[in-house]
């Protein structure tokens, strides 16, 4: 079942970080459940609140600035997360 967050992201960004690139799926898992900022390969980063993965993709939900929406995300795609 996907489980939805039940409270807004925070207003502000965390300041990225380098040493925390290098994400992949064994390390994402750790974070099914909990609210992190994501950023991507292309350099934009959003709040998402991910519930599974598997088969190479990151499920859950991403705020659209006031809602959260639930989607998709290749895992390869993920650049760092906090």
């Amino acid at each position: 079942m996907r489980k939805m967050p039940i409270t807004r992201p925070p207003n502000t960004v965390p300041t990225y970080c380098r040493i925390l690139r290098g994400t992949g799926p064994a390390s994402i898992r750790q974070h099914v459940g909990y609210l992190v900022y994501i950023w991507t390969v292309y350099g934009d980063g959003f709040w998402m609140y991910p519930t599974e993965v598997r088969g190479g993709i990151l499920y859950g939900y991403i705020w659209k600035s006031a809602h959260y929406e639930y989607s998709q995300l290749r895992v390869s795609l993920v650049d760092c997360l906090y």
